[in-house]
């Protein structure tokens, strides 16, 4: 019997409910450093640390590193972290908050920047100056050169923080009105200022960056944080051939993958890309998958990987949604449990955690339970080999 048919038969293999808060950014504010496309909440890896790991101080790993939610909360919740992303954007996302400076060291740090000098003109001040005023431009460029010279914690964080205020749709931004998710192009935002009549205003980046920063660190780090955060790998690699993680050597993988046809992540991290200093030669490697069946083979190789780099009935959690194809609702954890087939891990469980749609699902047009859900669809794996 396959495992897909052994899912539908066993339907006491899958739980419905509210397992963690829908509510919003109601975990640790250090999550909120900066925001990124389709990443999951930190509840959800919370939830599962609890459900499987109890208080047993473990490494846990995500293959889809993303923008570091389960690496951190991992930290957070008493475990050593293993991040992985094929994506250089991802590894500075997660690796920037290995260390948590204090405001003192941010503050003072910030202080001693001079961003009021002549910066050095480029061939994309043009479009770049669709989005902001020049003598802002001038102060991003100055920090981002000073950045090359500076690779402190501290400097580290407030680029991280600088990252998260490149461009968005309020005051606190460096921008004029724009999307704040994602980076538009260049092109569309000029003809978004035509037609909202704008044009870029200066913006001091000094006091937005500070004023992000307070509210991150508002609550504090909680002193066993860097206890567990020091010890953390990050690695560069694709799911499907992480050799840069030991055989044998995770006891829990929490993530999700690339969306199916949903997500660009490299037109919509352009900015991102050019304020850190990525080259683009990465992005061909980046998956975008557009068919099930792509989609499928590509996951089941990053099982197999994972069972790999995995101990011996250690668990693995996976995150999928819905997606419509044409006019058919297809469960991506059906097709997740099917790929699992000849990896080494076992379909054990699925949770679905229901919850009400976010402001970027109704963006996807996502528009209801029956045609593409908002919900976490969490296949739980545990390892043969």
């Amino acid at each position: 019997m396959s495992n897909l048919s052994q899912a539908k038969k066993n339907q006491n293999q899958v739980s419905v409910g509210e397992f963690w808060t829908a509510k919003q950014r109601q975990a640790h504010p250090i999550h909120y450093s900066v925001s990124y496309r389709a990443a999951f909440k930190p509840e959800l890896p919370s939830f599962f640390f609890h459900e499987y790991l109890g208080n047993k101080k473990k490494v846990v790993l995500d293959p889809f590193g993303g923008r570091g939610t389960t690496a951190i909360q991992a930290n957070l919740d008493g475990h050593y972290a293993v991040h992985n992303d094929i994506n250089p954007l991802s590894l500075f996302l997660a690796k920037s908050r290995q260390v948590i400076p204090s405001m003192a060291e941010i503050t003072s740090k910030l202080e001693t920047l001079d961003l009021s000098k002549k910066a050095k003109e480029s061939e994309m001040d043009k479009d770049l100056l669709n989005f902001f005023h020049k003598d802002t431009l001038k102060e991003i460029k100055n920090l981002r050169a000073l950045a090359k010279e500076d690779t402190s914690h501290a400097m580290n964080y407030i680029m991280l923080t600088a990252l998260s205020r490149l461009h968005g749709h309020s005051k606190g931004f460096f921008s004029v009105y724009t999307f704040p998710q994602f980076s538009i192009s260049p092109e569309s935002q000029r003809r978004n200022n035509l037609k909202r009549g704008q044009k870029p205003d200066y913006r001091d980046i000094k006091s937005r960056i500070l004023s992000k920063a307070k509210r991150d660190l508002s609550k504090g780090i909680p002193p066993f944080y860097h206890e567990f955060s020091k010890n953390n790998l990050y690695t560069n690699h694709s799911s499907e051939k992480m050799t840069g993680i030991e055989t044998s050597s995770v006891d829990f993988v929490v993530t999700s993958p690339p969306f199916l046809d949903k997500v660009n992540y490299r037109e919509d991290n352009w900015m991102k890309c050019w304020f850190l200093d990525i080259g683009t030669e990465f992005t061909d490697e980046i998956s975008i998958l557009h068919s099930v069946d792509g989609w499928a083979s590509f996951i089941k190789a990053s099982l197999k990987e994972c069972s790999r780099v995995m101990k011996k009935n250690a668990h693995l959690v996976m995150e999928v949604g819905d997606v419509m194809s044409g006019k058919t609702l297809i469960n991506l954890d059906d097709v997740v449990i099917r790929a699992s087939t000849g990896t080494g891990l076992s379909w054990e469980k699925t949770y679905i955690n229901t919850q009400k749609f976010t402001k970027l699902s109704n963006c996807w047009n996502v528009s209801n339970n029956e045609k593409g859900t908002n919900s976490n669809r969490c296949v739980v794996f545990r390892n043969l080999k």
